[in-house]
């Protein structure tokens, strides 16, 4: 995972449409292999920085 340019990642639910929109490579890295969900908004992350509440997702098993 690349790391962004030495800004603070807000969390997803902070994020406007634009910046969704011009963000979307960073937000496609930071959806894969989630590690991390949000008790309160139920979004997914592998940053728990990018969650409101963040709640380490339980590890399965990968075959």
């Amino acid at each position: 995972m690349s790391k962004p340019e030495k800004q603070k990642i807000k969390s997803f639910c902070k994020w406007s449409p634009k910046q969704i929109q011009k963000n979307f490579e960073l937000l496609t890295e930071l959806l894969e292999d989630p590690r991390f969900v949000c008790k309160k908004c139920a979004r997914a992350s592998n940053n728990k920085k990018t969650l409101c509440k963040p709640e380490k997702l339980p590890t399965v098993a990968k075959w």
